[in-house]
């Protein structure tokens, strides 16, 4: 009995080991698929203009030359819609991650007639499509004198950001205990009081989840940009430069500098998750723990 035992546990640990092995090589095999392209984008912004002009396509640099960053954000251009980038997301990313705590508290901790109404009207704005509201945006924008500019980016965030981003927070809120806020009610604080004595505390989490996704929503986006900004002469975010350069002749001149620019325009989000994982896992987690 013991014999067969022992072959058996054999048996399923070969079977095992065969079973990881291939799931282990399916898996190598779609991070090189997936890496690719990054891979290609990285080695063709170390290369020299020579190579890259090359007749014959070759996959690795000669030499690796980082002095094309710098030529990319000097002599390409891209400087200051880097610049112009890295404000803008900052501040959209706190404007929105603020302005949704604050519907949130108010629909999770403050009572007023037609609480339940009103959220149910604003979680169904999710279901109307963002193309239907282009439009009227775009009109109401070209009377107040915003085209070519950066106000149409970052003024809706001012406004509550977003229902989604309401729901999240909401959400998070309502694992807070009610006691604290009940505590600070008999200790005298206001609505106001406890919203910035222990709501914003104790919502560290949901902010940076908040603030971190908006932040790599709107450092990729040159969509949004390229519909209100359309002169040569407004300024420019970094993903609308790297969109309008590629009918360039500076991009045909010198494209080694244009797959530079692209791979710090990547490589940002990716550090921003790698830096950030924690808090955007235990964010999206915790906003479901009460319904």
């Amino acid at each position: 009995m013991t014999v067969e035992m022992t072959m058996h546990k054999h048996k399923l640990s070969g079977r095992t080991i065969v079973g990881n092995g291939c799931l282990y090589v399916f898996l190598v095999a779609l991070a090189v698929v997936f890496l690719f392209p990054y891979a290609f984008m990285v080695c063709r912004g170390l290369m020299t203009n020579t190579r890259f002009a090359a007749p014959v396509m070759h996959f690795f640099p000669d030499r690796i030359k980082l002095s094309n960053y710098v030529h990319a954000f000097n002599e390409g251009g891209f400087g200051m819609p880097l610049v112009n980038s890295l404000w803008l997301c900052l501040l959209t990313s706190v404007l929105t991650a603020v302005s949704s705590l604050v519907p949130a508290y108010a629909f999770t901790r403050l009572k007023w007639i037609g609480k339940n109404v009103m959220f149910a009207f604003m979680m169904a704005t999710v279901m109307l499509p963002g193309i239907a509201t282009q439009v009227p945006l775009y009109v109401m924008y070209s009377q107040f004198g915003m085209l070519n500019t950066f106000f149409p980016l970052f003024v809706p965030n001012l406004l509550f950001g977003g229902a989604m981003n309401v729901f999240l927070a909401r959400q998070f809120l309502l694992s807070h205990p009610n006691e604290m806020y009940e505590s600070a009610t008999i200790d005298g604080a206001g609505p106001f009081r406890s919203f910035l004595s222990i709501t914003i505390p104790l919502s560290k989490t949901i902010f940076l989840y908040i603030a971190v996704s908006v932040f790599m929503g709107m450092w990729g986006d040159y969509y949004t940009p390229s519909i209100y900004i359309t002169l040569d002469s407004a300024p420019k975010t970094f993903a609308l430069a790297l969109y309008q350069s590629l009918w360039s002749q500076n991009n045909i001149a010198h494209p080694e500098w244009t797959f530079s620019a692209c791979t710090v325009l990547s490589v940002t989000p990716t550090v921003l998750y790698a830096v950030f994982q924690k808090y955007l896992v235990q964010g999206i987690a915790t906003a479901g723990i009460k319904g």
